[in-house]
């Protein structure tokens, strides 16, 4: 009768224990991870302005008769779009990201033709040069926090630069090799949102347009911008 009994509890007991591992297998299986999102991207923008950039075109005489052509500097307005992603790694306490950017510089320059005999007496005539730079550069950027939302960037890139020079009706193209660097100050307005303000360095190297050479050589430009962060 107690051996009855013991056979009866055991099996009580194991089929107790299956029915709870069942219902362990049959639970409902977790929600999925949800997936990654943008975080590290970002995109941006800049303007800024370069202004006293020789022309390139020498002054000359001789070629007008009885006077003289002087050319002026050209002053370009600056623009710039971007779009980089943050690596997530520091290098001594800076962090690294890159990006691609797509830059435009518009410049203009007069040229003045003074007549120093001309049926009509002495005189003077002006001629206006617009010249279109299209950088297009691969750069790093290196940020470290100064305090609060307050924070300092530096950046380097190179790539290839296209050039469009138009006066007096006609055009002539041109490109070359291009560099730039830029340092300045970063605020954070919000956790997505940050303006920057700083000084750019750029280089173009020596590019012929017509009968003269078109260069950026250690010219500076101011710059601020704005940048959104995934």
């Amino acid at each position: 009768m107690k051996t009855k009994t013991l056979i009866a509890l055991a099996s009580l007991i194991t089929a107790s224990a299956f029915a709870g591992s069942a219902k362990e297998t049959m639970a409902p299986a977790s929600a999925p991870a949800p997936s990654p999102s943008l975080g590290g991207w970002f995109i941006g923008g800049t303007y800024g302005q370069l202004d006293g950039v020789d022309s390139g075109f020498s002054d000359f005489s001789g070629q007008v008769v009885g006077g003289s052509v002087e050319f002026g500097d050209f002053d370009f307005d600056l623009y710039s779009l971007h779009i980089g992603r943050d690596f997530g790694t520091q290098v001594l306490g800076c962090d690294i990201a890159a990006y691609l950017e797509v830059a435009y510089l518009n410049g203009d320059m007069t040229s003045k033709t003074t007549f120093l005999t001309s049926p009509g007496g002495p005189g003077t005539s002006s001629a206006d040069f617009d010249l279109d730079i299209i950088p297009v550069t691969i750069n790093i950027k290196l940020e470290r926090n100064l305090f609060g939302a307050l924070s300092v960037y530096g950046t380097a890139g190179a790539g290839y630069a296209f050039l469009d020079l138009e006066f007096d009706g006609d055009s002539e193209s041109d490109g070359g090799f291009y560099a730039q660097a830029s340092a300045g100050l970063l605020y954070n307005i919000t956790q997505n949102f940050e303006a920057y303000a700083g000084a750019r360095w750029l280089y173009l190297d020596s590019v012929g347009i017509g009968d003269s050479d078109v260069e950026l050589d250690n010219d500076f430009a101011w710059e601020v911008g704005l940048r959104y962060n995934f």
